[in-house]
């Protein structure tokens, strides 16, 4: 029954709180009732196959969850559900990025009500721009008759039924670090390198030179890695080992970086001399704490993701055994 759990789980996520236990008792004893029919009529325990494919003719789970709904009215009642999931996944990636960008700016010195006046324009054209590119793609999949294609899915691939799953709005806050670490560290946008309240300037050191392009690949591999735990949730051992992957290459990446000694290049106009190579050795001393604590957390990070694995690979090894 582990495919009717994931099942109803799915179910359960696209409704509210007040509805999820009834709807998800009275499915089940629909299918559950269906399972049993199909049982006497083959005269055996259904297959793990014949259970997918009832599942697939009882309809995807936003569909079945639509059905609960009493507003759908913008877009048709068979695509609204994909166009909701879809606007929520996509809104949430685009207010991460302008989180983290707000963010850095703030801390780059720049006064928080000059951010927002500035940038609330850009996230609301952006917002705008995002519901209406969804809203589009969405009303010509339904005006051209391709709502088949939002239909191709398997019970096998949705998320197990327990354990908390990772909403939006936390997905798009890392895919929005990623994306603004990327624009960064290529030159598209630029932060003040300058300290709030001191006469420093801080410029990384040419080790980040020599370190570019596997910087650049590992944050695009990162970002994927991010993008595939939130548009396919169900496949849990491929994403658990993409994200080992990525700590471990994380963790080794770092510790090549480590061995420079020195990170960041400190200049000043104010300061003598000696109390300049003071100051830089203590940037260095801090950025060595941060890349070796980095690099322990990369390495806890990867020994979780190979534990999910594991996991992830004895519960599916656990039905092929009950059957044999």
């Amino acid at each position: 029954m582990d495919l009717i759990g994931r099942y109803l789980g799915a179910i359960a996520r696209q409704l509210p709180d007040a509805q999820k236990a009834d709807v998800s008792a009275e499915l089940r004893d629909v299918l559950l009732s269906q399972v049993e029919d199909d049982e006497a009529r083959l005269g055996r325990t259904q297959t793990r196959e014949e259970l997918e494919a009832l599942l697939v003719r009882f309809g995807h789970p936003l569909t079945v969850a639509g059905r609960y709904r009493k507003t759908q009215h913008l877009i048709g009642p068979e695509v609204f559900p994909f166009w909701w999931a879809s606007l929520k996944m996509s809104l949430a990636i685009v207010v991460g990025v302008y989180l983290v960008l707000a963010i850095l700016v703030v801390v780059g010195g720049e006064d928080a009500a000059g951010v927002e006046d500035r940038t609330s324009p850009t996230l609301t054209a952006a917002l705008l721009l995002t519901l209406g590119a969804v809203t589009l793609v969405f009303a010509l999949i339904e005006r051209f008759g391709k709502t088949a294609i939002l239909n191709r899915w398997k019970p096998s691939q949705l998320p197990p039924a327990s354990g908390r799953a990772v909403s939006p709005f936390e997905a798009g806050i890392e895919i929005g670090v990623g994306v603004v670490f990327i624009l960064w560290w290529i030159g598209f946008i630029q932060f003040r390198n300058l300290l709030p309240d001191h006469a420093l300037r801080l410029d990384l050191a040419p080790v980040w030179a020599v370190w570019f392009w596997p910087i650049l690949i590992f944050s695009l591999y990162e970002l994927a890695a991010n993008l595939m735990a939130l548009l396919r949730p169900g496949q849990a051992r491929l994403v658990e080992a993409l994200l080992a992957i990525r700590s471990l290459v994380a963790a080794a990446m770092l510790s090549g970086i480590y061995q420079a000694g020195h990170w960041v290049v400190v200049g000043t106009e104010v300061l003598p001399a000696p109390v300049l190579a003071i100051t830089q050795a203590n940037f260095d001393k801090g950025v060595a704490i941060g890349i070796v604590g980095a690099i322990m957390v990369y390495v806890i990070l990867a020994g979780v993701s190979l534990w999910r694995l594991r996991q992830a690979n004895l519960a599916m090894a656990a039905p092929a055994t009950r059957t044999a």
